[in-house]
């Protein structure tokens, strides 16, 4: 992992690329971080990298939209329960404010 960050390279994409991993290594070798660094200075290797930005991007454009649905949904069902709560303290107000009918003394 080293090596990887020594060219400049996350492991996922070193993975996309199909760069065998050992995590468990820790040498660190010159010439292969030389290796990395021509790969990434490849013509094809920078439209790759462009290539997962772009989608990566556009996951995180599709997954905010989402997230904005979700969240006026909510919003409305909270305006909805708000609603709901006043009306029903109106009624529980009215019902208080009600006087009682006086109640007729029973003939003795």
């Amino acid at each position: 992992m080293g090596e990887l960050a020594g060219a400049g390279l996350s492991s996922r994409l070193a993975s996309d690329w199909g760069v065998r991993l050992d995590p468990r290594r820790r040498s660190i070798i010159e010439s292969n971080i030389a290796s990395l660094k021509s790969w990434t200075s490849h013509p094809g290797a920078a439209k790759r990298i462009e290539g997962a930005a772009r989608e990566v991007e556009e996951e995180i454009e599709k997954v905010g939209r989402e997230v904005k649905k979700e969240a006026i949904k909510v919003e409305k069902e909270g305006e909805k329960v708000e609603r709901k709560v006043k009306e029903e303290a109106v009624k529980a107000e009215k019902a208080v404010r009600r006087k009682p009918k006086p109640k007729k003394k029973a003939a003795s």
